[in-house]
C-alpha cells in the first residue's frame, strides 16, 4: 500500500492488485482496512475496490467527516476514473459510448472512452454513473470486450495477464472538512502499464 495523500481527516491509498479492501470470511487480517486499523486511531471505509484491481481508495481518519463523505458517495459527487485493457477489436480509438445494462435487476451505467487499440486489445477509460458490484467488469464482458486478466468474467481473456487489467487511476472530490476540490492520481503499475502500451493507450490517459 502506498499513501498518496494524508491530512488529519483523509487518507488516500494506492491499493495494489491482490489486496482485499475489507475483511473477508477467512479472517486473515491481511486486507487493507485491517492493516490500516492497526496503525490508525480511526479508519472509516466508504468505498472499495475489487481485490484483483488496483488504484485509489479514500478513507476517513476522523469520524466527524463520515456523514459528509458518505453523502458525497451516495449523491455521486465523487468522480472516479478507471483505466482498463480489454480484449477484442469491436471498438475504435476515439469512440465514446455508455453501457447501461442493469446488473442483478438494478440500473447500472458506465461511461466508456476508447483511448487506443492494437494487437487485439483495447485501452479504455471509464467513469461510473452508478456503483454496482463488479460493474465495469460485468459490463465489459457483456459487451463482448472483457477485461484481460479477469478470471471471473473474462473467459479466455482472463489468462492473458497475471492480474486484472483494471486500475482506479483518478479520484476527485470536495474535501469533506475544508471544502477544497481535491484530485489525486495513481500511475499504472507493472505489468498493466506494458499491456496498456501494447493496446495503444496514451501516456497522458488522465488528461481530459
Amino acid at each position: 500500500m502506498r499513501a498518496v495523500f494524508r491530512d488529519k481527516w483523509l487518507l488516500v491509498i494506492d491499493k495494489p492488485s491482490g489486496l482485499a479492501s475489507q475483511p473477508d470470511e477467512d479472517g486473515s487480517g491481511q486486507d487493507m482496512f485491517t492493516r490500516l486499523s492497526r496503525k490508525e486511531r480511526y479508519v472509516g471505509l466508504h468505498h472499495r475496490l475489487d481485490q484483483p484491481a488496483s488504484g485509489l481508495i479514500v478513507v476517513a481518519l476522523d469520524p466527524k467527516i463520515n456523514a459528509a463523505l458518505a453523502g458525497a458517495f451516495f449523491n455521486h459527487e465523487v468522480e472516479r476514473t478507471y483505466l482498463a485493457v480489454l480484449a477484442g477489436d469491436a471498438l475504435q480509438a476515439g469512440q465514446r459510448l455508455t453501457w447501461d445494462k442493469p446488473l442483478d435487476g438494478v440500473p447500472a451505467v458506465t461511461d466508456v472512452e476508447v483511448l487506443g487499440t492494437g494487437g487485439g486489445l483495447i485501452a479504455a477509460r471509464f467513469t461510473l454513473q452508478t456503483g454496482r458490484t463488479h460493474q465495469i467488469r460485468q459490463h465489459a464482458a457483456m459487451a463482448g470486450t472483457p477485461i484481460i486478466g479477469d478470471r471471473r468474467y473474462g473467459g479466455d481473456a482472463g489468462t492473458w495477464l497475471e492480474r486484472l487489467a483494471l486500475h482506479a487511476a483518478r479520484l476527485k472530490l470536495k474535501h469533506p472538512a475544508t471544502g477544497a476540490m481535491m484530485t489525486w492520481t495513481a500511475p499504472l503499475p507493472s505489468p498493466l502499464d506494458d499491456a496498456w502500451t501494447a493496446a495503444g493507450g496514451p501516456a497522458d490517459a488522465l488528461k481530459g
